[in-house]
């Protein structure tokens, strides 16, 4: 009788601990099934997922997984705002989200006034514009004050480039557009040496007769363009030289919008753009309209250009203009994508936020005329459009938004009473949309 006998085979020390190790390890250790689930968090979460680990923190800022997710999530929701103040450098935050979750809030910056620092630079950061998740910056440097390092800063991964050295500009603008290419192009507007061929030089073209080429001054100017992927200034030779109406005077104002910078300028008779197309490299001049009243009026309406407010939300750009404080209603105009004409997109009616809060309601000291207190500082292009569009105004001591279908309003923040007890209001400077983002610099 023949005896059978058993071989037990010891199972590999590796199959052993894949069977011992519960399901979430397993997750955790296959890098392609971490990512592929880490795709599909909110960027506020995965800010927060960074500090699980040092390798989570690596696969979350590595470039190709970044890349691919702002691009795939573009265009990406406003989070908040940096208000300027007018009398110094600090800024506000004003969050825009509708949870309580203050934490990110906090690592950027305090509700209260505070001014913005990189931690390796002496002096405060001043932001010159807001694209889609980065800032566009300058620093003073000591002791010569009239030396600046220009930046682009990502506020939410606190990185930052320092732009090659660049003397007697004109006006910067930040071109960056993630659904199209993980790179972004500062452009720059300079003066062109007197010896500049005439030959060379050109008007640029004008798609309206506010500013005829006619006007144009006898200053010639060009364009650079720094690429963070190709590196240092560089002139582009295929834009000419060109002249700008004399109406131009300060170009601080610009807008990455449809593809192109734009930068604005506004004068007693007249408020125009520039507008240069990086795809194409065509630059012309675009109008702003005369809104509230005409140039042929006998008489100007009492606050003429008091207030005006451009911003670009989810691919649409927005104009205000308010030329009569003693008015209840304000406009608000989108450009068409042609960047031809402006239309009425939507109508506000302040009375029943001035019911809400009276402290908006003042009496102009020298003319005892009834006024409103307030002052534009964001707009925010919903995703459903017509359900979750909103405004954000500044009254005296706090920000709220109203929504424009529902007509509702909610109060955002409140602010310190100023020094004198409120009894003057001032808005703020500029505002710049801050926009999370892992964008890459």
């Amino acid at each position: 009788m023949s005896s059978c006998s058993r071989t037990r085979t010891k199972a590999p020390r590796s199959a052993r601990i894949r069977v011992s190790s519960s399901p979430a390890k397993i997750v955790a250790d296959l890098d392609d099934v971490l990512l592929h689930i880490l795709s599909f968090l909110p960027i506020k979460t995965l800010i927060k997922c960074k500090r699980v680990s040092k390798r989570w923190r690596s696969l979350i800022t590595n470039p190709d997984f970044s890349n691919r997710i702002i691009s795939s999530k573009h265009p990406l929701p406003i989070s908040g705002l940096y208000l300027k103040g007018t009398r110094d450098i600090e800024y506000r935050f004003v969050s825009l989200l509708n949870d309580d979750d203050e934490e990110v809030n906090e690592q950027l910056l305090s509700l209260s006034s505070s001014p913005l620092r990189f931690a390796d630079h002496p002096t405060p950061i001043i932001v010159m514009q807001s694209t889609n998740g980065l800032l566009l910056c300058k620093c003073t440097c000591p002791p010569n004050h009239f030396n600046r390092n220009f930046y682009v800063y990502n506020p939410t991964t606190k990185q930052k480039t320092l732009l090659p050295r660049i003397i007697d500009h004109v006006a910067l603008s930040l071109a960056f557009d993630p659904s199209k290419s993980p790179h972004y192009k500062v452009f720059c507007l300079r003066k062109s040496s007197i010896s500049s061929s005439v030959s060379s030089v050109s008007p640029v073209s004008s798609v309206s007769s506010v500013s005829p080429v006619s006007s144009v001054s006898s200053v010639f100017y060009h364009i650079e363009v720094y690429s963070s992927n190709e590196g240092p200034w560089r002139r582009l030779v295929s834009v000419s030289s060109f002249a700008l109406p004399q109406t131009v005077t300060d170009l601080s104002n610009t807008v990455f919008w449809n593809g192109a910078v734009h930068w604005f300028w506004f004068g007693p008779n007249s408020r125009d753009c520039l507008s240069f197309d990086i795809d194409t490299e065509e630059i012309k001049t675009l109008s702003l309209p005369f809104l509230d009243h005409h140039q042929d009026d006998e008489e100007d309406p009492p606050d003429v250009g008091t207030l005006r407010f451009i911003e670009e939300s989810r691919g649409n750009l927005y104009f205000i203009e308010v030329n009569d404080l003693s008015s209840p209603d304000l406009s608000v105009y989108e450009m068409n994508r042609t960047g031809l004409t402006w239309f009425l997109k939507y109508h506000v009616d302040l009375e029943p936020l001035a019911a809400a809060f009276p402290e908006m309601i003042r009496t102009e000291y020298y003319t005892y005329r009834k006024i409103y207190s307030f002052s534009v500082i964001g707009f925010v292009k919903g995703e459903t459009d017509a359900e979750s569009s909103y405004i954000v105004l500044h009254i005296p001591n706090k920000a709220v938004k109203y929504y424009f279908i529902s007509k509702t309003f909610k109060k955002l923040c409140s602010f310190e009473t100023s020094d004198d007890g409120g009894e003057n209001f001032y808005g703020f400077g500029r505002s710049f949309q801050f926009i999370e983002s892992l964008a890459n610099v």
